[in-house]
């Protein structure tokens, strides 16, 4: 994969997520749910001021460090590299340094994310999220997935002999 492939994949993710959080701001109140799919899906405006899923309620300026440190992060490993990404590894890394520029973006202007996705069925309920966190999990999905099928695994030194 191509660095302008790289970058613009993680683009398009920052642009989803930014226009989607923008609309659900513009059309509903904070907590305004409307149902989707009766008993499994809904969307709900919550002004989230911690991490993916609710989690460090108060950890706004670690949060917003770590999304910025990340996007720095892959920024200068894709730069740095002398040859294409793989594809698997370029997708695992470009959904997810996308995803915390947004979440970044709304931490900064807001104090808080904007979460909007709320999938639950019976007793089951996911914590709401965004298009970012989205990206974010999907990313390190294909992360892990690409580390397992990498051929460059380290192989096992043999004992010195005596």
């Amino acid at each position: 994969m191509r660095r302008r492939i790289f970058f613009a994949l993680a683009a398009l993710i920052l642009i989803a997520d930014q226009i989607t959080k923008w609309k659900v701001r513009e059309l509903y109140l904070p907590n305004e749910t409307h149902t989707i799919v009766p008993g499994y899906f809904d969307l709900i405006f919550v002004q989230n001021p911690g991490g993916a899923f609710g989690i460090l309620r108060e950890g706004t300026s670690f949060l917003s460090l770590a999304c910025f440190a990340a996007a720095i992060a892959i920024s200068v490993y894709v730069l740095r590299l002398n040859t294409r990404l793989p594809v698997l590894l370029g997708i695992a890394l470009a959904l997810p340094m996308g995803g915390a520029i947004g979440n970044l973006i709304d931490r900064v202007r807001f104090h808080w994310v904007t979460d909007f996705l709320h999938v639950h069925a019976g007793a089951h309920d996911w914590p709401v999220f965004n298009v970012a966190d989205s990206a974010i999990c999907v990313g390190v999905t294909l992360l892990i997935i690409y580390s397992w099928l990498s051929p460059s695994k380290p192989q096992p030194v043999p004992a010195p002999e005596k």
